[in-house]
C-alpha cells in the first residue's frame, strides 16, 4: 500500500498533525500511538519537515535544503532513539545519552526533534529519565513518541504528551490490496492477512512481495506454514499423536528462535480454527485444511480445544518472559500430544 493510500486511511490523524502546524502551536511531545506499520514514522517526519521547513506555507515544501536532509535522514538535529539490536528495552543510558546530545544548541533546525520508536518499551529508569527532560525541556525542542501500547507508559509521560492515535489496516483491506495489486489468490490473501494480523508489511514478507535488506529471517513462509499446520494436525488426532513427532518439531523450531513469534501466528490460527470449525466451518482461516479440521472434530471433544489454545497463549506469554524457548516448546508439545481430553468414539 502507497504512503499515500495509509495517510488517506489515517486522515484524521494527518489532519490534527496539520492543524498543529497551521497554528504552530507546537506542543513539547506528541505521542503517536497504535500498531506498527500505521506510518506513524511517516508521519512523524513529515512534522519534523512541517515545522523546520524554509517555505512560505504551513505544510513542508519537500523542495528546500531542510526538507530534503530530513528526507535524505541528513539532518543534524533530527534525533532517533530505537531498541538496540537484540534488546528487549530501552534503556536508561540512551536516555542519557539523548538528553546530553539535546543539551547544546541545535545546530540549525528551527525547533529540534528527538524521536522515541518504541516508546513503550523503555524500561522504569528510562521511563523516570524521559519524565525529566519532559518536565524541563531544552528550548525549541520536541519529543515524538510511537507506541503501541499507551498504557505501559507512566501516567505522568502521558499527560504531557498530546496523544494522536493511527489506525490500524483491517483484514479485508490487506487481503483486497494483496488481490488488487499483488495478483494473489484471494484466499491466500485471506489466510496471509489474518495470520499477519492485518500487518501489510508483515504480509508482503510472507509472500515474498518484499525484501529486507540483511534480513536473517528470510525464509519460504508458505511452505513453512504448511509444514507447521500438517504438523499441528498430527499432533491433535488421537489416531497419529506421537511424543517423538512433537520433540522433533521443537527442536527445529528453536533452530530460528527469530521466526517464533510468526511461527505462533501461524499457529494461533490452527487453534482458532478448531474452535470455529465446530460452530462455522465455512468461517475458518485455513480452508485448505478443511478436511484436516474436519476429520479432528470428529475424534476430539471441543472443550479440548480451549484447554489447547489455553496452553498456547501460556507459552506465548513464556517466551514474552524470555523463559528457554526449547523447554517452554517442549512443554507445550508434550501437552498437545499427551491431552486429548476425552476421545470421541
Amino acid at each position: 500500500m502507497s504512503d499515500f493510500d495509509q495517510i488517506q486511511f489515517n486522515t484524521r490523524a494527518f489532519s490534527e498533525l496539520r492543524a498543529v502546524l497551521r497554528t504552530k502551536r507546537i506542543p513539547n511531545a506528541l505521542l503517536f500511538y497504535g500498531r506498527a506499520n500505521t506510518r506513524r514514522k511517516e508521519a512523524a517526519f513529515f512534522f519534523a519537515k512541517g515545522i523546520n521547513c524554509h517555505g512560505q506555507e504551513s505544510e513542508p515544501c519537500n523542495q528546500c535544503r531542510s526538507c530534503k536532509k530530513i528526507d535524505e535522514r541528513l539532518h543534524p538535529d533530527i534525533h532517533y532513539i530505537g531498541l538496540p539490536e537484540g534488546k528487549k528495552n530501552i534503556t536508561i543510558s540512551q536516555i542519557r545519552q539523548m538528553g546530553q546530545t539535546i543539551s547544546i544548541k541545535a545546530n540549525e533546525a528551527k525547533v529540534r526533534v528527538v524521536m522515541i520508536d518504541d516508546a513503550d518499551l523503555m524500561n522504569q529508569q528510562a521511563q523516570n529519565g524521559l519524565l525529566k527532560l519532559l518536565e524541563e525541556p531544552p528550548d525549541r525542542t520536541v519529543f515524538l513518541l510511537f507506541a503501541q501500547k499507551k498504557n505501559r507508559l507512566l501516567p505522568t509521560i502521558l499527560s504531557r504528551c498530546r496523544k494522536i492515535r493511527f489506525r490500524p489496516l483491517t483484514e479485508k483491506m490487506v487481503a483486497d490490496y494483496l488481490t488488487r495489486f499483488h495478483d494473489v489468490d484471494p484466499g491466500l490473501a485471506h489466510i496471509v492477512s489474518v495470520t499477519t494480523n492485518a500487518d501489510l508489511k508483515k504480509a508482503l514478507l510472507f509472500l515474498d512481495k518484499e525484501s529486507v535488506p540483511g534480513s536473517a529471517d528470510s525464509v519460504d513462509w508458505i511452505k513453512r506454514r504448511q509444514w507447521i499446520l500438517t504438523g499441528l494436525s498430527r499432533l491433535t488426532r488421537p489416531d497419529t499423536a506421537d511424543i517423538r513427532t512433537g520433540l522433533e518439531i521443537s527442536q527445529k523450531l528453536n533452530m530460528t528462535p527469530g521466526l517464533i513469534d510468526d511461527t505462533l501466528a501461524v499457529m494461533k490460527t490452527f487453534f482458532r480454527d478448531l474452535l470455529v470449525f465446530g460452530v462455522s466451518p465455512e468461517k475458518i482461516v485455513n480452508l485448505d485444511f478443511y478436511d484436516t479440521f474436519a476429520d479432528i472434530n470428529c475424534q476430539v471433544e471441543y472443550e479440548t480445544y480451549f484447554k489447547w489454545l489455553s496452553e498456547l497463549f501460556e507459552t506465548e506469554k513464556r517466551l514474552i518472559s524470555n523463559a528457554n524457548i526449547r523447554l517452554t516448546l517442549d512443554r507445550f508439545f508434550l501437552i498437545l500430544t499427551c491431552n486429548k481430553g476425552n476421545s470421541m468414539p
